[in-house]
């Protein structure tokens, strides 16, 4: 029975690591043994990709797998922008459960810093399908995605404050 059970886990566990390198072949990794290249694919040339929705795919290719698993999980081929804007959201929150030791406040702004990210992933696959992207020059591609990441705190942070303000400041029962 243990090791039935040991070597369905096994099968498990390889078709995990297949599937992954699928993954990683598909966002442009290959299969490289170098792990610098791994990281500056990741890190680095992510900020030069033609699009913010192709910035996401290049960016962080370990967490991308498992929320393009749960992409899919949610109907992301046939509810394409709303799978995204879901599976950016949860991210947001996860990443804000992760660092609220860190910031040191029990508010939550990157769900909304990750909602603007989905809605801005949703607009810029739309302008891929109108505009082709890959003729900007290449600093604009890095100008764009730096931009839109600042942007996007900015704006996460902003709202953030701002429910924070109204929820604390409004006597309970008192019209908004």
């Amino acid at each position: 029975m243990l090791k039935r059970r040991i070597s369905g886990l096994q099968a498990a566990y390889q078709h995990y690591i297949i599937d992954y390198k699928e993954y990683l072949r598909s966002r442009g990794f290959g299969t490289h043994t170098d792990d610098w290249f791994f990281v500056k694919r990741a890190f680095v040339e992510c900020w030069w990709q033609p699009g913010f929705h192709r910035f996401w795919q290049a960016w962080n290719p370990g967490i991308s797998y498992f929320t393009y698993k749960f992409y899919l999980s949610l109907g992301g081929n046939k509810r394409q922008n709303l799978a995204t804007i879901v599976v950016f959201l949860v991210n947001g929150l996860v990443h804000n459960l992760v660092v609220i030791p860190f910031l040191r406040r029990w508010d939550f702004p990157l769900p909304f810093t990750f909602f603007c990210f989905g809605l801005l992933t949703v607009v810029f696959r739309w302008l891929d399908r109108h505009i082709n992207l890959k003729k900007l020059p290449d600093v604009c591609h890095l100008c764009i995605n730096v931009g839109l990441v600042i942007l996007s705190f900015k704006f996460g942070f902003y709202v953030n404050d701002h429910v924070v303000s109204v929820l604390f400041t409004c006597p309970i029962g008192e019209n908004l």
